[in-house]
């Protein structure tokens, strides 16, 4: 087995997929993780787990507004987030960086306007997107955290496919030219 020693300084400038390991490194050897998912604000609500379709059509809800499409798109981010109780805990203030939002209450905002679609998909005004807790974490079920990656995950192979695709046709019509 092998130490490692570490300042303050180098973990505060340590990327960010390095800050959340040794962050899940300690809960896990600390036995903090059910202190991570206590509510800021009373009893949790009961969080749903959105599907792949329901992701695409929240998306679709949103998908004129910049930073709700970018706060979306960080709650996709598995390295980005530590795996509790089978949600997905994301530090609010990785999601205000990522996003270059100006302040945590911008990305809360965008928190409620994707609690508000996911209502407005599923019909069900109770539904919960996200719960904060009061280590500044946002929560959200796993499963929307792997259908958000799932989402993304297709958009960019489509992007790639129609460029592939451009490509081969440009390629083409160069050939056909000689």
């Amino acid at each position: 087995m092998a130490g490692l020693t570490l300042s303050a300084e180098e973990i505060r400038n340590a990327p960010p997929e390095v800050r959340h390991w040794l962050e899940q490194e300690v809960v896990r050897t600390l036995g903090l993780q059910a202190a991570q998912v206590a509510p800021a604000h009373g009893a949790a609500p009961q969080l749903v787990g959105c599907n792949v379709e329901e992701a695409r059509d929240m998306l679709a809800l949103v998908q004129n507004m910049l930073p709700v499409v970018t706060v979306f798109f960080e709650l996709g981010r598995e390295a980005g987030s530590v795996q509790v109780h089978g949600m997905r805990a994301f530090r609010i203030a990785d999601i205000l960086r990522h996003t270059r939002l100006h302040a945590p209450d911008q990305v809360i905002e965008c928190l409620d306007v994707l609690g508000q679609a996911l209502r407005r998909v599923r019909g069900d005004a109770e539904a919960g997107f996200y719960v904060l807790d009061s280590q500044g974490h946002c929560l959200v079920a796993e499963t929307t955290m792997r259908s958000i990656l799932r989402l993304w995950q297709e958009i960019v192979a489509q992007r790639g496919l129609r460029e592939a695709e451009a490509d081969a046709v440009r390629l083409g019509g160069e050939a056909s030219a000689e």
